[in-house]
């Protein structure tokens, strides 16, 4: 069970890695950091960091109202865990400081190695079955396939990103055609990811069963020549 808490802190780590190599981009944020990203810049006495810790705080009570009975008190572990997903995010952008792509296509090169960086973590989140990040959890409990399902949820971040952004900066400040990118790629690329975990696990078990009848076969043949 530490393994696998380990490997939950790890993914929630590397997607906070993820969402600010993104942002750093400039080319619009992951849908997931999108809205509290653009309340960010609307309200820049707050940290990014913070607006992330309540954005994850509302889906948990959006899970709430989508399991209501069925939701289980175990799932607040969601609420410590955000709250470590916006230290991560605000330490690793002071992290990043100053660095930045200086041309358009650098950009680009930017964002998506950020977009994957935010895949492998989501993947790394939900291979180690513990408690998830709000963000996939709510996708999570659809009960449909993760990945496709993450698109669309994806999609309605990015939608009340520019809601807020017209709302709350007056222009489409943090959302662009970057946005639109990860919103429609990222779960792409999480199910990629899941299927090639998925063969290297499948694979590993046939590995384990051959050295297994390896053993038993050397083992009858020491017995037959005794």
């Amino acid at each position: 069970m530490t393994g696998r808490i380990a490997l939950m802190l790890a993914g929630i780590a590397v997607m906070a890695l993820g969402i600010d190599v993104v942002v750093k981009a400039d080319l619009g944020n992951s849908p997931i950091s999108a809205t509290p990203n653009v309340l960010a810049l609307g309200f820049p006495a707050v940290s990014f960091g913070t607006f992330m810790l309540g954005w994850q705080c509302f889906l948990v009570l959006v899970q709430v109202a989508l399991l209501r009975r069925e939701f289980r008190l175990v799932d607040l572990w969601q609420i410590p865990i955000s709250v470590f997903f916006g230290l991560c995010i605000d330490w690793f952008m002071a992290l990043l400081g100053a660095a930045a792509p200086t041309t358009y296509l650098a950009s680009w090169l930017w964002l998506v190695v950020g977009m994957a960086v935010l895949a492998a973590g989501i993947v790394m989140t939900v291979v180690s079955g513990t408690v998830m990040n709000c963000g996939e959890a709510v996708v999570r409990k659809t009960g449909a396939r993760f990945g496709t399902v993450k698109v669309g949820f994806d999609l309605a971040c990015a939608a009340l990103a520019v809601l807020c952004a017209l709302v709350f900066v007056g222009h489409l400040a943090g959302v662009r055609e970057g946005t639109v990118v990860c919103a429609a790629l990222t779960g792409v690329v999480v199910n990629g990811y899941m299927a090639l975990y998925g063969r290297v696990r499948q694979g590993a078990r046939r590995w384990r069963a051959g050295s297994g009848s390896c053993a038993d076969e050397a083992a009858t043949s020491l017995v037959e020549q005794s």
